[in-house]
């Protein structure tokens, strides 16, 4: 299908968990991805119960998890987490019991799939969002035998999910879109880097892109125009290398120059007619699958399955510290996409901004960057972005810190708390002009039970245009008064380094 009509509103919907209350989660399926989220799930401190039928699922799962905890601890473990809070589980009403949220990742068969959501969803409490790691299948084709296929949804993760962050979410026609924002909210809780989709798309967004590569290599070694070796080295040592700084859409952008992206197509548009791809798949013929096999053992050679693992973790684990330390041009954050942290803050206003990057990992202790681009709606009679406008994009920076911290759109309406900015203290230091790109980087000055001293400085380039001091309180709207923040998003603040630029606490003149 093409896409899905917007979900209506469902009537006497339950109240889904506060994140900050869930310690129990639960994963139907033990496989390479379930049992990727089952081990990522334990490193971020939950409690986990794995349902599979197979008798040697335990064994696996250990052997899974004993490969997978290194690099966890690399990057994405919090304090507090046990690599022995797990169970198996063959009772599936046994395994969701108590549980705060279901990820099922059973095999990607469409029968199976609509079985046993059907199953999870009649033994699972009613307030539990149940999410699916499906690759292709539509949530509205495999949601026909639920009940209550209101709080199914797709939470579409990448091989390995312990260590990829990106998890892609969308709801199906009968999806409520509560239930699509608690999901999205949970996974950017949990450190993850989320595409909140807007309509559902066979195979997704990131398989899409994959599987058109994967097809045309697949032609090429059918037709003997490369190797297996030749292939992958053309990405890892070709344009693989630009990838985890700016995706395919921006590499093309730089590819036209000063003109961008419009120059790139007026230019090399013409060459789309050029037959440089096939896009339908090749017949898979058992030669052509008998020479993929040898290729890949071929390029592996004395490689086994375990050390390729390890190899590529250690790869992704670098790249992801690289990606988080390197000075780049920000990359835009949408409003619709739920990310977490982006590191790399300078301690001064004499510091350039640094990257937006990676979700946040345990040692991503620094406050994501904000970016965004003057729009002709911002432009006052002088020609310049508004005071009132630098006012928005510190709201807009303080929206994106919430989310990191906790507070996002889920929390705010589960709780029926959140941070109220009190006192603020704005410097107008040089112009931005239509078309700037503003890069906005928060520094954590202090936190107390109750409160938060943030300090904000905009950038253009590396031009300090603005900086905000803010104080903000924690407050239950139901009581209208200050309270203290819960545990968990405690537990957030703590992981975050202070800083405190220079001018903080400058008073007028």
């Amino acid at each position: 299908m093409n896409g899905s009509t917007p979900a209506a509103p469902i009537p006497n919907t339950p109240e889904f968990p506060d994140f900050g209350s869930i310690d129990t989660v639960s994963c139907v399926g033990a496989g390479t991805i379930g049992g990727g989220w089952a081990a990522y799930l334990l490193a971020q401190g939950y409690r986990v119960k794995i349902w599979d039928p197979a008798p040697d699922a335990g064994d696996k799962f250990a052997r899974l998890l004993d490969a997978a905890w290194p690099a966890l601890a690399e990057l994405d473990m919090v304090e507090s987490a046990d690599r022995t809070a797990w169970s198996i589980h063959t009772d599936l009403a046994e395994a969701v019991a108590d549980t705060g949220f279901v990820q099922e990742s059973a095999p990607e068969d469409l029968a199976l799939k609509r079985g046993l959501l059907a199953r999870i969803d009649e033994v699972c409490p009613p307030n539990i969002v149940i999410s699916s790691s499906t690759s292709g299948y539509s949530m509205t084709e495999m949601a026909t035998e639920a009940a209550h296929p209101e709080r199914l949804v797709v939470g579409h993760p990448f091989n390995p999910p312990y260590l990829i962050p990106l998890v892609e979410v969308v709801g199906g026609q009968s999806t409520s879109a509560a239930a699509v924002d608690w999901a999205a909210g949970f996974f950017s809780h949990i450190g993850k880097s989320v595409i909140r989709m807007d309509r559902e798309v066979p195979g997704f967004i990131a398989n899409r892109l994959q599987e058109a590569q994967w097809r045309e290599a697949l032609y090429m070694v059918e037709q003997g125009e490369a190797t297996v070796e030749q292939i992958d080295r053309s990405i890892t040592d070709g344009p693989g290398l630009r990838w985890p700084f700016q995706g395919p859409m921006l590499t093309f952008h730089l590819a036209g120059g000063e003109g961008g992206m419009a120059h790139m197509l007026d230019h090399f548009g013409p060459s789309l007619k050029s037959p440089w791809t096939r896009l339908t798949a090749p017949e898979l013929s058992q030669q052509l699958r008998d020479d993929v096999v040898a290729g890949c053992d071929i390029e592996a050679g004395d490689r086994s399955i375990t050390d390729l693992v390890a190899h590529r973790d250690a790869g992704i684990i670098a790249l992801r510290r690289l990606t988080a330390s390197l000075p780049a041009t920000a990359t835009g954050s949408g409003r619709d996409e739920i990310a977490d942290g982006q590191v790399g803050s300078p301690s001064s206003s004499a510091a350039p901004p640094p990257s937006a990057s990676m979700a946040r990992t345990a040692s991503a202790r620094i406050l994501g960057t904000y970016s965004t681009e003057v729009v002709p709606e911002w432009i006052d009679y002088n020609g310049h972005m508004s005071e009132a406008f630098y006012v928005l994009v510190f709201g807009f920076a303080t929206d994106q810190v919430m989310d990191q911290l906790g507070l996002d759109a889920a929390y705010r309406q589960s709780a029926k708390a959140s941070l109220y900015t009190v006192e603020s203290h704005i410097r107008y230091l040089d112009e931005a002009a239509l078309g700037d790109r503003l890069t906005v980087v928060p520094h954590l000055v202090s936190a107390g039970e109750k409160k938060l001293h943030l300090a904000y400085e905009m950038y253009v380039d590396d031009r300090l245009v603005s900086t905000e001091e803010i104080m903000g309180l924690h407050v239950d709207q139901a009581e209208d008064r200050v309270v203290p923040f819960p545990q968990a998003v405690t537990e957030r603040i703590a992981q975050i380094e202070t800083s405190s630029p220079d001018w903080v606490g400058r008073s007028i003149g």
